[in-house]
């Protein structure tokens, strides 16, 4: 009986902390990750089929981040992206994001994610980003 019920109660425990993030969460969480220079949370969530195109992708990402561009052009900068819309067909999303760029204009942008093994990642083998419009203030 014990036994039972401490396999409940981890069960509970492990699905209580396997929260899966909606789509909107995903992209916010890269983009805004991207501005902070946090390599590791975009890397964990962004996705392309191809494991060369993938690494091609971070090793770009470190060199950027790693910029004195980049970090003189982000200093005091918090993007703070928020979800406008979201539309989930099966394993394919599209989010509309908006926040201020570094020049701080204001924009909104779409984001395609899709879903492997369970979570949903920003797709990078499609453009991340789809097309971008400054929004009127």
């Amino acid at each position: 009986m014990k036994r039972f019920f401490l396999m409940l109660l981890l069960s509970a425990f492990a699905m209580s902390g396997c929260k899966e993030k909606a789509p909107g969460e995903v992209a916010v969480l890269l983009f805004n990750s991207i501005t902070l220079g946090n390599a590791d949370d975009v890397k964990e969530n962004i996705y392309f089929s191809d494991l060369a195109e993938y690494e091609v992708f971070c090793q770009y990402l470190d060199m950027a981040l790693d910029s004195d561009r980049f970090k003189t052009r982000t200093a005091g900068y918090n993007s703070d992206y928020k979800v406008v819309s979201e539309q989930i067909d099966g394993d394919v999303a599209y989010v509309e994001l908006s926040g201020y760029t570094v020049l701080k204009q204001m924009t909104r942008f779409n984001v395609r994610l899709v879903k492997v093994d369970g979570a949903w990642k920003v797709d990078g083998d499609q453009s991340v980003i789809h097309g971008t419009k400054p929004m009127a203030q």
